[in-house]
């Protein structure tokens, strides 16, 4: 539901409700606040060389491409 809807949804409580409401929504914003931000050290960090291999390069690499590869004739 859009934030819009919701809002009007809230106008059409009672003031009873509605502070009842606002009370669980402050409730709510004071847990995320003071939780405590993800430690970034405990990811796992990565491991240099599992891709050794995957990958091979002939020795014609870095010549240039031809005309027909880049005209699409090829």
């Amino acid at each position: 539901m859009p934030l819009k809807e919701l809002l009007n949804e809230a106008k059409n409580l009672d003031i009873q409700e509605q502070i009842q409401l606002a009370t669980q929504l402050l409730q709510w914003v004071e847990i995320k606040i003071n939780q405590k931000p993800q430690d970034s050290s405990s990811k796992k960090t990565r491991q240099a060389g599992l891709g050794l291999g995957s990958c091979i390069f002939t020795a014609d690499f870095d010549d240039p491409l031809s005309n027909e590869f880049w005209l699409g004739e090829s």
